[in-house]
């Protein structure tokens, strides 16, 4: 899956002194507005619409601690995509563009090749679905079909066929150079810029075997194939965070000891969390202990502002499950959870976390 993709970080943004509402773009000279503006999600700016079909957003909430409030927001624009993980007034995820957010990804490749941005299956849609837009870039439907997001209690399950992240129509080159009129072959459904997958998703606050967690968010998706054959397959779940999450850890679900890791390119078997340097607010990330034992890893990477991010940065941390041969017909499943708080609380509810998915 690419970097965010968007337009510059000035794209869009009026020289007014001040926004007239939540949808119109502050000052160009105000950074910090104008990065809240494109990265913070607001479901009354996005579309609510899916080729011919209307969903509202979802949005899941519960209390923490008795005090403080946790919500999850799913959305329309960005194909059932999780756009915001709020805790109170905080915001986690940075939603700008199609490249960004927290979502799904796949590559699949042959033997004596290798995984390509130009066969990647991305549960928010294709980068052309931002191009040419203005901020906050979810105005737009996303190329990705989604046929359900239905809310159940503190749950919200998806289906959903991902487009590819670069299609044959778009005649720009991936970030290795490729174009996928080269990697995609000429006929339905990659003609109409999707793939050969489907995808299933669920997430729950509160899971069944942590109830008492409530700042754990569970994630769960079933990928089912009707492609060829590839030898080779990997799956990633990836968290873009806003750019006050600076600071890396590895956790050792054992001892709740965090490591500070390097910010720009850390790849773990142990846990990682994101945080803000001040520590009150992370983001920790694990997957169940079976996975890793089968090369599931944990990966964590921060990239200074560019042309290819809008310029905006990118700060990430992500699960990566790569796969032996998947074949039409066959089915990848995904469990990840995700932890909220500030440093220790994070560090103490992965250890909890991982006792709990260990049981099973």
């Amino acid at each position: 899956m690419g970097s965010l993709l968007l337009a510059s970080l000035t794209s869009g943004v009026g020289s007014a002194a001040a926004a007239a509402g939540p949808c119109v773009a502050p000052a160009a000279s105000d950074d910090a507005a104008t990065y809240d503006f494109i990265h913070t999600y607001r479901s009354e700016c996005a579309t609510n619409r899916n080729y011919d079909r209307t969903f509202p957003d979802v949005t899941l909430a519960t209390t923490v601690d008795g005090t403080n409030r946790l919500s999850v927001t799913t959305s329309t624009a960005l194909a059932g995509a999780i756009a915001s993980v709020r805790v109170n007034d905080k915001e986690f995820i940075a939603s700008g563009g199609y490249g960004a957010a927290l979502q799904y990804a796949f590559h699949a490749w042959q033997e004596g090749e290798a995984g390509s941005e130009c066969y990647n299956p991305t549960q928010a849609g294709t980068r052309l679905d931002a191009e040419g837009q203005k901020a906050p870039y979810h105005r737009k439907s996303s190329t990705s079909a989604l046929y359900t997001m239905a809310k159940s209690g503190l749950s919200v399950r998806t289906e959903s066929r991902p487009a590819m992240f670069m299609t044959r129509a778009d005649p720009a080159p991936g970030w290795d150079g490729c174009h996928g009129v080269d990697f995609q072959p000429d006929r339905v459904p990659f003609s109409q810029g999707l793939s050969p997958y489907w995808l299933e998703t669920t997430v729950d606050l509160q899971p069944d075997g942590a109830q008492e967690l409530s700042n754990v968010i569970r994630l769960e998706a079933t990928l089912t194939s009707d492609d060829d054959t590839h030898d080779h397959f990997d799956g990633v779940l990836v968290a873009y965070l806003q750019r006050d999450f600076t600071d890396a850890f590895s956790v050792d679900p054992t001892t709740r000891v965090l490591t500070p890791r390097p910010n720009d390119s850390y790849t773990s078997k142990e846990p990682l969390a994101r945080c803000t340097t001040d520590g009150d607010y992370c983001m920790g990330i694990l997957t169940v202990p079976s996975a890793v034992a089968a090369g599931t890893y944990y990966y964590s990477m921060s990239r200074p502002p560019s042309p290819y991010n809008g310029m905006t940065g990118e700060d990430t941390i992500q699960i990566t499950a790569p796969r032996g041969t998947v074949a039409r017909g066959d089915k990848v499943s995904y469990e990840v959870y995700l932890a909220v708080g500030n440093r220790q609380r994070v560090a103490d509810t992965l250890a909890v976390l991982q006792g709990v998915v260990a049981e099973r």
